[in-house]
């Protein structure tokens, strides 16, 4: 934990050799920077920001300009004039829960070139650079996030393998920063994601302790690897099917995607092989196709005269059959693809069509769900206004909706699933057209041998058929061996993914995402949330029906019960505009509260948004002034719109909410009329 001592900035201007700048302190409890609407309070907020490299939270780039305020970078108006600013320095003090302090300084504008980067620390006088927007500032000695994580004594969570940070400062930060513009659209709304998935959801696991953040890093990654290995099954199976397009082969009791199978039971496959249209286990093929060799070479080495041409046309006979039944088959499987392709496209027009209307039952049950909603309030969730839902006679009930979507959601997954059988049945094809290809021009080379044969005049001449005979036999036998070979190599590669997916899938069963540990914790953050939503006079939905999700797809944020769709909702969409800031203040002090590894600050940047009640204003500095080992700092302008207690517009000053409170440290910024910048003493 940490604590903010004070914040200040020495400008330097062209006009004269003054100093010009601000110097204003906080304390632990609650601290309210005051001054009147434009007058500077979100540029002091800036200012700590910007010193503690968390300018990322306002959704601005690293550039300095792009954060700060022109008073600070390029020129102010002091006493009616104008002054242009030649050097700028922000300076902020720190203190940790061991009493430790140093002073952060950091150029916002230097007349000298200076890496934009880089945080000075002064510690006991000793000066010690530190840089922050590079790859290692969270790990390296000299990077500034690592500094301060140690400075303030916390330990971010990290891969156990890689050692990298699955959460950074910034995502930390976002939960004690809200600032005006964006931070009340939503919870933790600042936080940039550095393309962490769930970076919200793990972040409030992170700050309640949760142990499922830690089993669920652990399950992701197990997942990540199983994905792998199926992947890299699914190619194994890809390439040994493409190992030989010139033979015929299956693996019997294979799929071609992934299917868990026992532990060794793949090392009992069998290769099964075409050999004339009949398939026989690739043993048997090897040893009919070395039989028919060996009787080739006896019957070719024998010295004897030239062969009976009666005999040689019963070849030729036979062999013209053969060919004709191969282009049979052939052109039967040419006219099969061809209409599957054909039926293919007409269902993938299909599936384009229940996609889209599909996509408009969703919409138009959205609609419906925020017109329930809307109806169910007299007031615009957005503005406050008041609203009038005029509806239809015909009701469509969620059943409707249910009903319709189940019935295109089965229509999509059995033409999905057509669809990827398809991708199958062309890669048989492609393997089937290569294999009869290869007989159909075998058996014409060997009808062109014995027709030059039967042509031959020498008598004893050996046959051509006999000898390509022999040298196809041969051929196909090297074949047999090569294949038989990689089939082993594949089953045993192919065995070993399995094993280790089971194991990955044993794992993943043994990791509990929930325990109950965890969901004591939920349930105390939970009590606090909604006792805070009392306290600020949530009036938006019952209570109980509000929640702190402990599963997908809101875990760990406030849900509603939607009894109407059965289902749970943000908080935000079943909420009026004021309830939801409301839940907002309930949810980031109930977290502050409930968490170990809070930095200890929270930052709010205007609270009364949406013209806020005067009695839940009130409520909050109330309940804020509390907490008094932790340091709160409100932005609040000394005039605002809002309501009193009989729900009529008015003008709240913020001298009125204060009236009650009894310790807390009140920050005027505009006291002398000027903005902010004003000439100062060293």
């Amino acid at each position: 934990m940490f604590k903010i001592n004070f914040v200040s900035a020495d400008i330097r201007v062209k006009e004269n050799n003054k100093v010009y700048g601000f110097k204003y302190k906080f304390y632990n409890g609650l601290n309210i920077i005051k001054g009147q609407n434009s007058s500077g309070k979100s540029s002091i907020l800036s200012c700590i920001y910007y010193n503690l490299g968390m300018e990322q939270l306002l959704g601005m780039s690293t550039s300095k300009n792009s954060l700060l305020d022109k008073c600070l970078t390029s020129e102010f108006k002091y006493q009616k004039n104008i002054y242009n600013v030649t050097q700028s320095r922000i300076l902020l003090e720190i203190e940790n829960d061991k009493g430790n302090k140093v002073l952060l300084e950091r150029m916002a504008v230097s007349p000298e070139s200076l890496d934009k980067n880089i945080i000075t620390v002064i510690d006991n006088g000793l000066e010690k650079k530190y840089y922050l927007h590079f790859n290692y500032d969270h790990t390296h000695n000299r990077g500034f996030y690592n500094w301060l994580q140690s400075f303030i004594g916390i330990q971010l969570p990290r891969d156990k393998e890689t050692k990298k940070n699955t959460l950074y400062l910034q995502n930390l930060f976002s939960s004690c920063f809200i600032e005006q513009t964006k931070g009340w659209s939503d919870y933790l709304s600042q936080m940039p994601s550095f393309n962490i998935k769930d970076a919200k959801r793990k972040l409030v696991e992170y700050l309640l302790s949760l142990d499922c953040l830690e089993y669920d890093l652990e399950k992701d990654k197990l997942t990540v690897e199983k994905n792998s290995l199926v992947d890299e099954w699914n190619q194994a199976v890809i390439n040994f099917n493409r190992a030989d397009y010139s033979l015929s082969y299956k693996v019997n009791g294979l799929a071609i995607k992934y299917e868990k199978s026992k532990i060794d039971s793949l090392k009992n496959l069998q290769l099964k092989i075409n050999i004339d249209s009949e398939w026989l286990d690739i043993n048997t093929a090897t040893k009919i196709t070395n039989k028919k060799l060996s009787t080739l070479k006896i019957n070719n080495r024998k010295a004897e005269k030239r062969k009976d041409l009666s005999e040689l046309s019963t070849r030729r006979k036979d062999l013209k059959i053969r060919l004709l039944n191969l282009n049979r088959i052939n052109s039967s499987l040419d006219r099969a693809y061809t209409t599957e392709d054909f039926k293919v496209a007409n269902y993938k027009s299909h599936l384009s069509h229940l996609r889209e209307e599909r996509m408009n039952i969703v919409g138009a049950r959205k609609v419906d769900d925020l017109l329930s909603e809307l109806s169910e309030s007299n007031s615009c969730p957005l503005c406050d206004n008041s609203i009038k839902i005029n509806s239809t006679d015909r009701e469509i009930t969620p059943q409707d909706y249910e009903s319709s979507l189940k019935f295109i959601d089965s229509k999509i997954s059995m033409i999905d699933s057509y669809l990827n059988s398809f991708a199958n049945y062309q890669e048989e094809y492609s393997k089937d057209s290569n294999y009869y290809n290869s007989l159909i021009h075998e058996t014409k080379i060997n009808i062109t041998n014995i027709d030059r044969d039967l042509n031959a005049n020498t008598e004893k001449e050996l046959s051509r058929d006999s000898i390509h005979a022999e040298i196809t036999q041969s051929n196909l036998l090297e074949r047999l061996s090569n294949l038989s070979e990689q089939f082993n190599i594949f089953k045993e590669k192919i065995n070993q993914l399995n094993t280790k997916i089971i194991n990955i899938d044993t794992d993943i069963k043994i990791i509990k995402t929930s325990f109950s540990r965890d969901e004591d914790s939920i349930n105390r953050f939970q009590s606090d949330f909604r006792r805070h939503l009392s306290e600020f006079h949530y009036t938006s939905n019952e209570l109980y029906r509000v929640n702190i999700n402990t599963k997908q797809p809101y875990k760990a944020f406030p849900s509603v019960y939607n009894a109407s769709a059965k289902s749970a909702q943000p908080i935000r969409l079943a909420s009026s505009a004021s309830d939801f800031i409301r839940a907002e203040w309930a949810f980031y002090l109930a977290l502050m509260n409930k968490s170990v590894v809070h930095p200890g600050v929270l930052i709010f940047d205007e609270p009364g948004q949406h013209a806020m009640s005067l009695d839940s204003m009130e409520k909050l500095l109330r309940i804020s002034e509390k907490f008094k080992d932790k340091q709160l700092i409100f932005a609040i302008s000394k005039f605002s719109k809002g309501y009193d207690n009989d729900k009529t517009e008015q003008d709240i000053s913020l001298n009125q909410l204060t009236s009650k409170l009894q310790d807390y440290n009140e920050i005027e910024i505009d006291s002398d009329t000027e903005k902010l910048v004003s000439e100062i003493t060293l």
